[in-house]
């Protein structure tokens, strides 16, 4: 967990970084044009609760992101985006086991740039699902997977390097209600996860 840590300090100082050179670039961070194409990655945090649960759970781990999608107008952007994290020895509710989870989400997003920058916002709503690995004592590993709804919301600041290419800088938040998820014998009612993401994307544009 500590390294996860540092992980997410480590990726946070170079968006941190990247957010500095806006002056500099700002004669090069053109907004995305036509069709685009984002890919990334970067370190999350998630933080969940139950009906029921008295405490949050914390686990850290990976996440990537794709995005695709057309500009509407010259500063709004539609699109598609398709999130996943990954973390380990996650507690779901009282007296469940630790688990290996994967949040995930698929949601239709809106990004508007403000001003005449590379700075936008961005937000949407769609689908969210969740999958929890158990390991059974004895037996092959128990796997249950839930679908519910999530939203997303968040920033970022495109770094224009080419013409056709930038780097993105991105700072979000996935929220996910995927329902009651059994862990072997134990369920827990109305899981919610929150997940905050730091990352480094690349785009076509």
């Amino acid at each position: 967990m500590r390294g996860h840590a540092r992980l997410a300090a480590a990726v946070t100082v170079a968006l941190l970084a990247l957010l500095c050179m806006v002056g500099e670039a700002s004669a090069q961070a053109a907004v995305r044009n036509g069709f685009w194409l984002e890919f990334g990655t970067g370190t999350g945090t998630v933080r969940n609760t139950c009906a029921g649960c008295a405490n949050v759970t914390v686990a850290y781990g990976p996440t990537n992101h794709l995005r695709v999608g057309r500009t509407l107008t010259p500063r709004v952007l539609v699109g598609l985006e398709l999130f996943a994290m990954q973390s380990s020895e996650l507690v779901l509710g009282p007296g469940a086991a630790p688990v290996d989870a994967e949040n995930g989400s698929l949601a239709p997003i809106v990004i508007w740039y403000v001003g005449d920058s590379g700075f936008f916002l961005k937000g949407g709503a769609g689908l969210a699902s969740g999958t929890f690995t158990v390991q059974s004592t004895p037996g092959e590993p128990v796997t249950t997977e839930r679908t519910g709804s999530g939203l997303t919301f968040g920033v970022g600041f495109d770094i224009a390097l080419m013409r056709w290419f930038a780097l993105t800088a991105n700072l979000g938040t996935y929220v996910t209600a995927i329902g009651d998820v059994r862990v072997d014998d134990t369920v827990v009612d109305d899981v919610i996860a929150t997940v905050y993401e730091a990352g480094i994307g690349f785009t076509f544009r």
